[in-house]
């Protein structure tokens, strides 16, 4: 699903006449990452990142950013309908603005003498038949007795017996909320075991996520580049040859993961407000001066090269 997905992505690009570029231009995404998009690869960065990915496709585009977005959680979920394209020269001779427009043009039109005088003529009521005549007012000596005032009464008395009512309870409540003890069932050992299997597994189904994910990862490209904030900091990427940098503003304790074939050009505003992980390895900064900032940091699968 996530295939027909992306390939419905592309189709829609196509249709539009924008190049991969252009997106690249307009979103500051790498064309790398727009053709794993397009090729149904979803799993080459985090899920937050997947998604903003998509977001600024999508206003590339120019399409609905939340309908894109629905259409990739659905095909996540396994029940992805693809879209049917119209072609631009065909016209759906069945939609309903057609067809009213082809009706309303069908319709003869009437000829004056065609219509039919009013049946009853508003000046002689008395051709008119008994139940359409207009009867007299009866005359009705008793007093009015109006059903408002009744209405009005029993509506009165809910109210005061509902407060009643709830007046009860809440003593009820208040005098009975202290000798109140909530009851504690202890829990049999064969609970207890059965729960710490459980987390036991779960842990174990999370470890092996995590590790088809970096296998996932280490299958794109053979660098992967984490750069991790730990105070407010802005970041500047160079990958591979790219002639295109990838800059970003990261807040305090975000992370992100960049991927390359050979080797990595970084520069930083501050160089210790930020952390380096090389395939998961740290990468200690040796030879830069605390406070100063990170301008073209070379990063090959050595490690960081001295300048």
């Amino acid at each position: 699903m996530l295939k027909e997905f992306g390939q419905d992505l592309k189709k829609l690009r196509e249709l539009k006449g924008i190049s991969i570029a252009e997106i690249s231009a307009e979103s500051r995404i790498n064309t790398k990452f727009l053709q794993l998009l397009e090729n149904g690869n979803f799993d080459f960065q985090p899920e937050t990142y997947i998604r903003s990915f998509i977001k600024a496709y999508a206003r590339a585009l120019n399409e609905n950013e939340n309908q894109i977005l629905n259409d990739y959680d659905k095909a996540k979920a396994g029940f992805y309908a693809r879209r049917k394209f119209a072609d631009e020269n065909s016209k759906d001779i069945s939609a309903p603005d057609a067809k009213l427009r082809i009706s309303v043009l069908e319709q003869p039109s009437k000829k004056e003498e065609d219509i039919d005088e009013p049946v009853y003529s508003k000046g002689i009521e008395s051709d008119k038949p008994d139940y359409m005549k207009s009867k007299p007012a009866e005359i009705n000596d008793t007093p009015e007795y109006s059903n408002r005032s009744i209405t009005q009464k029993i509506l009165l008395g809910l109210l005061i017996a509902a407060i009643v009512v709830g007046i009860y309870f809440l003593i009820d409540y208040l005098n009975n909320s202290g000798e109140k003890k909530t009851e504690v069932k202890p829990k049999s050992f064969n609970e207890i075991s059965s729960e710490y299997e459980n987390k036991i597994s779960n842990k174990m189904i999370d470890s092996a996520r995590i590790k088809d994910s970096l296998k996932t990862l280490a299958e794109l490209d053979s660098l992967t580049l984490t750069v991790k904030a730990i105070k407010d900091i802005k970041i500047k990427l160079y990958i591979d040859e790219d002639a295109e940098a990838y800059t970003e503003n990261l807040s305090a304790k975000d992370s992100i993961v960049f991927k390359a074939k050979e080797k990595f050009r970084f520069s930083a505003s501050t160089s210790h407000n930020v952390d380096l992980f090389l395939n998961g390895k740290y990468l200690k900064k040796s030879g830069l001066t605390p406070g100063t900032s990170i301008k073209n940091l070379i990063i090959t699968k050595e490690g960081i090269l001295q300048q």
